[in-house]
């Protein structure tokens, strides 16, 4: 149950890190403490959750648009 039903699309680490670009990832898999990740540019990675997400992680937050509109 890692992430929840609330992190099935996330916004993708290395876009974010590598690209300063928001691209959208979907979960391909779920498991106990991580989940793994593919954005629509075909990065692969995983997500560690200690607690499911809380609220939608997508569409990104207008804050988080916005900081990377910069």
């Amino acid at each position: 149950m890692a992430g929840g039903p609330l992190a099935h699309d996330i916004p993708c680490m290395v876009c974010m890190g590598d690209h300063a670009q928001l691209t959208k990832a979907t979960r391909i898999h779920e498991g106990v403490e991580d989940d793994q990740y593919v954005c629509e540019k075909g990065h692969a990675f995983g997500m560690d959750w200690r607690e499911p997400a809380t609220e939608p992680q997508w569409p990104p937050s207008p804050e988080m648009v916005a900081a990377f509109e910069r």
